[in-house]
């Protein structure tokens, strides 16, 4: 039975957990007719049980997930269930059902999931993609205190319209690196250490983050280049289709199935409406100031251009 109310990526999320990290509603007042998702404890189908060697499947209607923490079956773009397993981490459960869960319920709706950060102002979102170690927690910093507002840190969904792209907003958490958190000021006795192979600790964003649905004005790809100097260009066109589909939050599990006509037609019409650019830093050294310029700049002629 379904005990907390939340919104996230424009959705109101019924659920039977305690996501702390998500924005809550009150569901006696509030009245609008928003699309409802249901995440629940429940049954999983017995075939799903016994299989030992698929591990997930992704399909219109019908997903399914299966780790060393839980079972997880998608439906409908509506309907989560989940069962942990004996002996399992249950915050790796939330975070499960937050990443991958979301990702396929998006799916599902048509809508594309991307793992990126996503800041936004009065005319528009900005996301901000990357490598490890490209910058990306960086950049997405230090727009955020030049004004711009949160809108996701890790993952993103957006929905390409006729005309535009948009952007739903997450939740008002980073997942920043141990030496980012220090030097914002976090005691990191008081985080939640959520990643030991990349260092990385959850932390509530104490600025301001955008609750509602924005166009996307600009898509930012980091990287790192063996040369000396930054390198950084449009990308045009058909070009623009891997950028996307190779940044999908579920892209390792997809494979080959991120350019099916599900996935790929989303994003074809993500490439047709969204200025893509790339900015690629050099592995040593540091560049942050010529790169958030030519951040800046680029901005600057969208914003000129719009």
């Amino acid at each position: 039975m379904a005990q907390y109310s939340y919104r996230l990526y424009g959705l109101r999320i019924k659920t039977d957990l305690d996501f702390s990290q998500l924005v809550a509603e009150d569901a006696e007042t509030v009245t609008e007719p928003v699309p409802e998702i249901r995440i629940e404890e429940g049954e999983i189908p017995k075939e799903i049980l016994r299989e030992t060697t698929r591990k997930y499947d992704f399909g219109p209607d019908f997903s399914f997930l299966s780790n060393r923490t839980m079972w997880m079956v998608v439906e409908q773009g509506r309907f989560i269930r989940y069962r942990r397993k004996e002996g399992s981490n249950p915050f790796y459960v939330k975070t499960y059902l937050l990443g991958y869960g979301m990702a396929m319920i998006a799916m599902q709706r048509g809508q594309l999931a991307i793992h990126c950060s996503a800041v936004a102002d009065e005319r528009g979102a900005v996301l901000i993609a990357g490598e490890s170690g490209a910058g990306k927690s960086t950049i997405t910093t230090m727009l955020l205190e030049q004004g711009y507002e949160l809108m996701a840190d890790d993952m993103a969904v957006v929905e390409p319209r006729t005309d535009r792209t948009f952007v739903y907003p997450a939740f008002p958490y980073q997942k920043l690196c141990r030496n980012v958190a220090v030097e914002q000021g976090y005691d990191l006795t008081r985080l939640l250490y959520i990643n030991e192979e990349k260092d990385k600790f959850l932390v509530p964003y104490r600025g301001a983050f955008s609750t509602e649905a924005r166009p996307v004005k600009a898509f930012i790809m980091l990287g790192i280049t063996k040369g000396e100097k930054v390198q950084t260009g449009e990308i045009m066109g058909i070009h623009r289709f891997p950028v996307y589909a190779d940044n999908l939050f579920l892209r390792h599990l997809l494979q080959k199935e991120k350019y099916t006509p599900q996935i790929g037609s989303k994003c074809i019409a993500m490439a047709t409406t969204v200025p893509t650019f790339y900015i690629a830093r050099p592995a040593e050294g540091d560049s942050t100031t010529e790169v958030a310029h030519i951040l800046h700049q680029i901005l600057k002629c969208q914003i000129q251009g719009s």
